[in-house]
């Protein structure tokens, strides 16, 4: 009789040895380490981390068992799982696998738990792509199908990603291993309704699913048992989310063949990461014809129609905060045309009265012509002229190699609370991971000047 999915999965990241990794992709884990402590970092000054650290503070109180980023306080490992995963994607510049930043999960729970168990370097990043890999597997196959119905993936596949690592990192066996997924297949949640409302609910999902990773892993070490059926079968996750159990093996079989978080992407600006591209492509349009804003009759945006008919993409406000800012492709055009650049700064000018007025001219064209992460946005002037310019990429755009991705990083340490000679200590520590004993001397390099 085959494996189940759970069972399968188990396998992998039993089985899998930081000897037996290809360098690429260790490499692209070190990269992604890098991206998300510090895109993480760079989004201290926003409210999500430190409602998020309040909480842990409270809730974690008493234990010395890993450091919430965000002030360098100790706490215990789920609460400072929950803590730094909000605070990874406070600033929503994190990776991209399909619609899930597997990113903000995973990386919180293996630093968190390796810090606390004292794990080398080389078990930190092995357990960091196993569960990079079971959550893009799942994702790969199952996010265009579980998104339409209102399930976010992020949430929805980063917790088996969460549960993947942190069995990995507590020695779990593999019987042990399929039940943390198990669990983790039963405690998947997530909805897309708070990105519409422009609310607050998605900015903890992330850390909550850091959170009931570790708890996924804990309930199997102390001998709970999970269905081996939790993905395919008839009321499993699979029909549940996605609502497909048909031949459920396909999504894991090339698990160890093709690495999934080779597939990641990085965002180069603090907005959803289907607004990467409108933004990158008025940028480039203020540049290349020098619009003034007094000059613009309408703005028209067309974009892949599955990118346009995500939640709070066509909004056009009224806008009370950046959850609603960040999603909104009317508002990023406009502001991108208005001021030729994207920051977070940017994303909190709810009431600029020249900003909204633009927005208003704005129309949003869903096109299945179009293709995923591509757009083109035509700029009609008061004087009848039409200003058009098409972006045509693949995912690979924003495959950014180590070095490039460390320069973004860097551009950002302005608005992170450690000082360059941290930062640059942070990045080599990262660089040279696998070879390090165990956390001590990374960790100081993630929280704030004294």
């Amino acid at each position: 009789m085959s494996q189940t999915v759970s069972e399968t999965l188990a396998s992998f990241v039993h089985r899998l040895r930081f000897e037996e990794i290809p360098v690429e992709v260790v490499q692209k884990a070190k990269t992604c380490l890098i991206h998300g402590i510090g895109v993480g970092l760079a989004g201290y000054d926003t409210d999500f981390p430190r409602i998020a650290a309040e909480i842990a503070g409270v809730t974690g109180r008493g234990a010395h068992e890993a450091t919430l980023l965000y002030n360098g306080s100790k706490c215990t490992v789920m609460e400072a799982a929950f803590a730094n995963a909000v605070m990874l994607h406070s600033r929503v510049q994190e990776d991209t696998h399909n619609t899930a930043h597997l990113g903000t999960i995973v990386i919180p729970v293996v630093l968190a738990l390796g810090e606390s168990r004292g794990a080398s370097g080389k078990e930190i990043l092995t357990a960091l792509i196993a569960g990079y890999e079971v959550g893009g597997a799942l994702s790969r196959h199952y996010t265009s199908q579980s998104t339409p119905r209102g399930f976010r993936a992020s949430s929805v596949y980063g917790i088996l990603g969460a549960s993947a690592a942190a069995a990995k990192l507590l020695h779990l066996t593999e019987e042990q291993t399929a039940h943390a997924l198990g669990f983790a297949a039963s405690f998947a949640f997530g909805t897309l309704e708070a990105f519409a409302a422009g609310t607050m609910e998605w900015r903890f999902e992330n850390g909550v699913a850091a959170k009931n990773g570790i708890l996924c892993a804990l309930l199997a070490q102390s001998g709970a048992v999970a269905t081996k059926l939790a993905f395919e079968g008839n009321a499993g996750f699979l029909h549940a989310f996605a609502g497909n159990h048909k031949d459920p093996l396909k999504c894991v079989q090339h698990l160890g063949k093709v690495y999934e978080i080779l597939n990641v992407t990085f965002k180069l600006y603090p907005v959803c990461a289907f607004n990467q591209s409108p933004v990158i492509n008025a940028l480039e349009m203020k540049k290349e014809f020098d619009i003034q804003v007094e000059q613009i009759q309408s703005i028209v945006i067309e974009m892949n129609d599955y990118e346009a008919n995500y939640p709070g993409m066509s909004s056009k406000g009224p806008f009370q905060n950046i959850s609603q800012t960040l999603m909104s492709a009317p508002y990023c055009v406009s502001s991108s045309l208005m001021d030729g650049e994207m920051t977070l700064a940017n994303l909190k000018r709810f009431d600029h009265e020249t900003l909204n007025q633009l927005i208003d001219k704005t129309i949003m064209i869903p096109e299945k012509t179009v293709n995923p992460l591509c757009n083109k946005i035509t700029v009609e002037l008061k004087n009848g002229q039409k200003l058009v310019r098409e972006m045509s990429i693949t995912q690979d755009f924003y495959n950014f190699e180590t070095e490039r991705d460390i320069e973004m990083i860097r551009d950002l340490r302005k608005e992170m609370q450690i000082s360059s000679e941290q930062l640059e200590q942070l990045i080599h520590e990262l660089l040279s991971l696998e070879n390090k004993p165990n956390l001590s001397t990374l960790m100081p390099n993630t929280t704030a000047v004294s």
